[in-house]
């Protein structure tokens, strides 16, 4: 096996694989990087935690076949390094060692027989859509923000990806906030079809997807395969049976107003520098024409802040986390927010309405502890 490659060009491919690469040595191959090279095609590198499997080619003249699995940490360490220059790599395959060298530098490292690394699965029978890049990623930055972290709930640290001939939804919660897409959208298909993705899935593809092309994806009972500009990304998914969303969602309310997104979020933000300090509850008082934000006092201190706003209907205040308004204020892009209320014990609901697509943000209020 023997190649020529630029260092940046060898960086850029490992660093689009390495967020599959396991963290655990329960199985030490998987710890490292498939690297094969092929004739007319260049060089393959994938890596895979047998849960999230990541494969990318990079266009590389090939001077000879062959195939090697190295540590990624090690590998991925020496390339960064190195210069920006030609770097000759090469293998022994009898040892299963690589020789690097770049300018005056040389590197030996030893790794694995690529024999034993697992192959990537196959998506059998899947059912295929494509979609543009840019609606996917604006769709999975939206929802990834509600997904949980408790492993005991498998079904909630995941998104619900429903896929129907004209709509695409998709849906994350973690109990005390939810994130709700929906997207029209004709994907062709001619039964409707409901995935649990992952969220690890979910957070790996937001920061591989850019703006650009169109995304291929397939999916059946246990996979899910997403193609792009030369990277597939191929996940498990998360078995189990995802709550009914739709019963949490509100059809009225009795108040709603409209604010500035980004004095909103200033204020918020200035307001939870003294609620972080504490338990991060503040406080929303929703007045005739103005939002008062305002911290729990407590022996840390106290804020206060104000925004302007137009409501219509009744007066109300209601707590909730900081954190939770502060992370869908970062990743709405219109000028306004629209916000919905029902009562100090009932969500707050954050909407946004295009004409292709619609997005709902609860938050569940907490309770006074006064």
């Amino acid at each position: 096996m023997q190649f020529n490659i630029k260092q940046k060009e060898f960086y850029a491919g490992l660093n689009i694989v390495k967020k599959a690469v396991a963290s655990s040595n329960t199985l030490p191959i998987l710890t490292g990087i498939y690297l094969k090279a092929v004739t007319g095609k260049g060089l393959q590198v994938k890596a895979t935690d047998l849960e999230l499997g990541i494969e990318y080619w990079i266009d590389v003249d090939i001077q000879r076949e062959g195939a090697v699995v190295l540590p990624a940490n090690q590998l991925i360490n020496i390339i960064r390094e190195l210069p920006n220059e030609q770097i000759s790599f090469k293998v022994n395959q009898e040892k299963w060692q690589a020789e690097l060298n770049c300018l005056s530098s040389q590197f030996k490292l030893s790794g694995y027989d690529p024999d034993e690394f697992p192959s990537l699965p196959e998506v059998d029978i899947p059912v295929t859509f494509k979609m543009p890049a840019n609606k996917l990623l604006d769709t999975i930055k939206k929802v990834r923000v509600s997904t949980s972290s408790d492993e005991t709930q498998p079904a909630l640290t995941g998104a619900l990806f429903e896929v129907k001939p004209e709509k695409i939804r998709m849906v994350s919660t973690n109990t005390y906030r939810l994130s709700f897409i929906e997207l029209n959208y004709k994907t062709g298909i001619e039964d409707d079809i409901k995935a649990i993705i992952p969220g690890n899935t979910l957070q790996e593809l937001s920061s591989l997807l850019n703006n650009d092309g169109e995304v291929e994806i397939l999916i059946n009972e246990n996979y899910a395969r997403f193609d792009f500009e030369g990277i597939i990304v191929i996940s498990r998914l998360i078995e189990g049976k995802f709550p009914n969303y739709e019963l949490v969602i509100p059809d009225e309310f009795n108040s709603d107003f409209v604010a500035d997104l980004k004095r909103m979020q200033n204020s918020v933000k200035r307001a939870s520098l003294i609620a972080r300090l504490d338990s991060n509850i503040i406080s929303l008082i929703v007045n005739e024409d103005k939002l008062e934000i305002n911290s729990l006092e407590n022996s840390s201190g106290y804020a206060h802040e104000e925004v302007e706003i137009e409501l219509n209907g009744s007066e109300q205040n209601i707590n909730i986390d900081a954190g939770y308004l502060l992370d869908v204020l970062k990743i709405l892009s219109d000028e306004e927010i629209h916000v919905e209320l029902i009562g100090p014990l009932n969500p707050l609901v954050i909407k946004s309405v295009a004409e292709a697509s619609k997005f709902i943000y609860l938050i569940m209020p907490v309770r006074s502890q006064n």
